[in-house]
């Protein structure tokens, strides 16, 4: 059996998103990840993202290991509720684009 060396950023952050999509819905995206050398993975953040808005804050966190592997999570459920507290300190700058 192959195991699959995540080595970069743009890997790590590719793996994120693919979790993202299967498990939460649009609007969740990856940030930056940081390689953490305790738990031999990388450390990446989950924002709350819309189209043409800087990132409107941080929801979670997953991490990654090396064999590419989303190991732990912020729960789901309680990334979805940071996102609905966010979403409404933002609403109105969230819906003028489609005003």
């Amino acid at each position: 059996m192959s195991t699959v060396a995540i080595t970069n950023v743009r890997e790590a952050r590719t793996t994120a998103n693919e979790w993202l999509i299967s498990h939460l819905p649009d609007r969740f995206a990856a940030g930056i990840p940081e390689y953490d050398y305790d738990l031999h993975g990388w450390r990446i953040p989950v924002w709350l993202s819309y189209p043409g808005l800087e990132a409107l804050g941080p929801l979670g966190e997953l991490i990654v290991d090396e064999s590419g592997t989303v190991s732990t999570h912020t729960a789901v459920d309680e990334m979805k509720d940071r996102a609905l507290k966010l979403y409404e300190q933002h609403r109105d700058q969230i819906e003028a684009p489609l005003l």
